[in-house]
């Protein structure tokens, strides 16, 4: 009994440290996207917009989840270039949305990163795949 607390307390300080370079002062981000034009089942990612980025953003990590099927599409990290957009097809890294009976809930999200990797700001959005049409 003994020997498994030590073991969770060991694990709880090691999950501190590995969550301590978000900043205290870390904003909420803004962030949208489209499907459009990205092929079901391919390879990239999609055109996501965002908004309330940091002046010191130096990166973005962008990573995509299903959360109907449970599957972890990826993650890329990019060098931030100032225009708040990453284009479709910036990165061949994320698997696309690829649901194969009801529709895929996906979430995208992104974090900024400064000069040291600190995390400065997160944002995310969930959008379904195929979406319904109006």
């Amino acid at each position: 009994m003994r020997q498994q607390i030590c073991l969770l307390l060991i694990a709880s300080i090691l999950f501190g440290f590995s969550c301590s370079n978000v900043s205290p002062d870390a904003v909420d981000l803004v962030v949208d996207f489209t499907w459009e034009g990205l092929k079901p089942c391919g390879w990239g990612n999609p055109e996501i917009r965002i908004e309330g980025l940091p002046q010191n953003t130096k990166k973005l990590i962008i990573s995509m989840y299903d959360s109907v099927y449970l599957h972890d599409h990826g993650e890329i990290t990019i060098l931030y270039d100032g225009t708040g957009i990453i284009k479709m097809g910036v990165s061949e890294e994320l698997q696309g949305p690829c649901p194969p009976d009801v529709p895929g809930r996906y979430e995208i999200t992104v974090k900024a990163l400064d000069e040291n990797d600190v995390v400065i700001g997160t944002g995310s959005k969930k959008r379904y795949f195929p979406e319904e049409k109006k």
